[in-house]
């Protein structure tokens, strides 16, 4: 299958997200101020992403497509459950016991959704998902999951980098999931997507709520931060044109 050519409005704001620079002038914010920053700077990204699930479902892909696409997505809900529960159980014993308590309702979030998108294609198959099976056909694309850049940029070693893809990655995945819920007609499906969409929007507060604790006062981190979330931005735009590319017709 071939990509189908992006639209001139996904090319004009993926263009723009990638010349974009931290602002060299940039002066340090209060920590609040700082989180409000990033998620103003998260509506170009999200708005393309939104707009790439439209194109998407307007294509009116096959069931066979679509159970490729959610394999996908249910395994990178099982690679965020994995990352986040790997980080309760390392946290250091001075961890905030709140800080903990949130983050271990993450987790649990993360295993119900990995539990629900399974649902939702064994409810286009009329049948029973060989969970290990579609691992391992997803083991050759890890570059089209959010949950990779856990690893890219080493959120197990660096509480400022988790608590940015929190804010921004889970941000986009409420606002994808939600525009999903609203492209489907199937109530099954759609109330599922809802679901998910509602625990993403406070995984993405959670993150916030960390980020801003961990900046406040730190002139270097915000600025090591801020490039750091312009790099997340772009690597989530490429995520989500590589989910979303639709088959072209065969002539």
């Amino acid at each position: 299958m071939k990509p189908s050519i992006l639209s001139r409005d996904i090319l004009d704001i993926f263009s723009s997200l990638l010349n974009k620079t931290v602002d060299r002038k940039f002066k340090m914010l209060s920590g609040t101020d700082f989180v409000k920053k990033i998620k103003e700077g998260n509506s170009e990204l999200f708005a393309a992403s939104r707009s790439n699930v439209r194109r998407f479902f307007a294509s009116s892909p096959s069931d066979e497509y679509l159970v490729e696409h959610f394999r996908g997505r249910m395994v990178n809900e099982a690679q965020n459950m994995y990352a986040i529960a790997g980080q309760v159980a390392s946290a250091d014993p001075s961890t905030d016991v709140k800080d903990l308590e949130l983050l271990s309702k993450q987790a649990l979030d993360e295993a119900k959704h990995f539990r629900m998108v399974k649902e939702v294609i064994e409810h286009i198959t009329g049948g029973p998902l060989d969970v290990a099976a579609a691992f391992a056909a997803e083991a050759d694309k890890p570059q089209a999951k959010g949950a990779s850049l856990l690893e890219k940029y080493e959120a197990s070693e660096d509480p400022a980098a988790l608590a940015a893809y929190q804010l921004v990655a889970e941000g986009r995945a409420e606002a994808v999931w939600k525009e999903m819920a609203d492209c489907v007609d199937d109530k099954f499906i759609s109330s599922r997507y809802a679901t998910i969409a509602k625990d993403e929007g406070f995984h993405s507060n959670l993150g916030g709520r960390s980020l801003s604790k961990l900046v406040e006062g730190k002139e270097e981190l915000q600025t090591r931060v801020l490039a750091l979330v312009e790099r997340m931005r772009e690597d989530l735009l490429e995520i989500s044109n590589k989910n979303t590319a639709t088959p072209l017709a065969v002539v």
